[in-house]
């Protein structure tokens, strides 16, 4: 059995507002204390996952940068994706590498969500035929290639929506919303242990979960807006169409003027690709 560990930290216990994009020492301070928690939350997947039999653990440093979890002190088992954001071939890269199970740690609800902490991000499937957070969109992408989605962690908004679309899921609630940039979190260990007693129990009922599967056509957009507070609009004024989930959600992503992923153009020098 091999495990991939999809990652955010917006749904971290102890997280309740962003990192902003400045060099205080403020802000680095908090961006570290978002980073270890975070690292301390993954490491609980991890060992549920080694714990539960998994052979293979692979983590996906996916929030912001992609560069957010810190190396040297991850479980000694496992590999990690990351490096520079929008760099990296796909986002879910390597979900097709013969990986049975994922899970989803540090998630939090999509744009437009009431109540919920740090919400941002809703994919707008088939003009609002349904809509998904990155959480459930990336069951859907893992859900394309046969993979199952046993775990979500995060606040109670994010594990609901999972939990609706997911039936059988096992929900994490390391904190509870009172608002955009206010929570009620559990203190690390208790979230940790939340988040390791959840994984196990998710992989042991893996059997009675469904891969997350989305039918086709599709027509894809993404609704948010620049500082994550509405009003909110597409990103895209034209939505991308087609009839296979990954080539759409790939095209998608590279019309967003912030990413060009594979193509690794990084501070002005053209390292691969055209």
């Amino acid at each position: 059995m091999n495990v991939y560990i999809q990652t955010d930290i917006e749904g971290v216990a102890g997280v309740t507002f962003f990192d902003r994009h400045d060099d205080t020492i403020s802000n680095y301070n908090h961006r570290l204390r978002m980073r270890k928690l975070l690292t301390h939350e993954v490491n609980a997947a991890v060992k549920a996952a080694f714990d539960s039999g998994a052979e293979v653990v692979l983590v996906n440093d996916s929030h912001g940068n992609a560069y957010n979890i810190l190396f040297e002190e991850l479980d000694p088992r496992c590999e990690i994706l990351h490096g520079r954001a929008n760099t990296q071939p796909f986002w879910l890269q390597d979900i097709d590498d013969g990986f049975d199970i994922m899970v989803l740690v540090g998630m939090h609800a999509m744009a437009g969500t009431e109540g919920a902490n740090l919400p941002h991000s809703k994919w707008i499937l088939n003009d609002g035929e349904l809509y998904l957070s990155e959480a459930s969109m990336a069951a859907a992408i893992a859900g394309y290639y046969g993979v199952k989605t046993v775990f979500v962690s995060g606040d109670n908004y994010i594990t609901q929506e999972v939990a609706s679309k997911i039936p059988g899921i096992v929900i994490g609630v390391v904190k509870k919303a009172l608002g955009p940039y206010f929570a009620r979190s559990k203190t690390p260990q208790a979230a940790q242990k939340i988040i390791y007693d959840g994984v196990c129990k998710g992989i042991k009922n893996q059997k009675e979960i469904k891969p997350y599967v989305l039918k086709p056509p599709y027509r894809l957009n993404l609704l948010d807006s620049e500082y994550h507070m509405p009003p909110f609009k597409k990103v895209l004024e034209k939505d991308v169409e087609g009839d296979d989930l990954v080539d759409v959600f790939k095209r998608t992503l590279d019309s967003f003027p912030w990413n060009k992923f594979g193509l690794m153009h990084v501070d002005g020098f053209h390292y691969l690709g055209t």
